[in-house]
This record gives structure tokens, C-alpha cells and sequence, in this order.
């Protein structure tokens, strides 16, 4: 009777062992995953500060070129109508 509980008590340890090796195991991978992930994270939001950067910069470019086409147009305008009004005149 002795020896089953002196084999059983043994087993157990031995199991409690494996498992707490097992868990500092998982713990190590999990913090490694972890920091992988934070970094994957800062690097995604500086991916994204550079393209809100880039956007703007687009939408900057593209608000004055309208502008810029609008009174080029305008323009354009103006002398088609005076050599229209010279050839008149002639």
C-alpha cells in the first residue's frame, strides 16, 4: 500500500513538473508573440501616419490644381473672346 502511494506521489510530481515546465514554455512564447505583435502594431502606425501624410499632401495637390485649372480655364476664356472681338474689329 505504501509503495502505490510512494508511486503515485512520484507520478504526480512528475506530472506537476511537465506542467509547470509546459507553462513557463507557453509563457515565453506568449511574450515573444506579444512583443512580435507591438511591434507589427508600431509598425502599422507609422505606415499609417506616413499614408494620412500622403493623402493629405494628395488632396492639397489636388484641391489646387482644380483651382489652378478653373482659372486657366477662365482665362482662356478671356483671350478667345478678345481675339474673337479683334477679328471682329478687323
Amino acid at each position: 500500500m505504501d509503495k502505490i502511494i510512494l508511486v503515485t506521489l512520484v507520478l504526480l510530481s512528475v506530472f506537476a513538473m511537465k506542467l509547470i515546465i509546459t507553462n513557463k514554455r507557453i509563457k515565453k512564447l506568449h511574450y515573444q508573440k506579444m512583443k512580435q505583435l507591438k511591434d507589427i502594431f508600431k509598425s502599422l502606425s507609422s505606415k499609417q501616419e506616413i499614408l494620412n501624410h500622403k493623402a493629405s499632401i494628395s488632396t492639397d495637390f489636388q484641391s489646387n490644381y482644380k483651382s489652378d485649372m478653373k482659372k486657366l480655364s477662365e482665362e482662356i476664356f478671356v483671350l478667345q473672346k478678345r481675339i474673337f472681338e479683334l477679328l471682329t474689329k478687323k
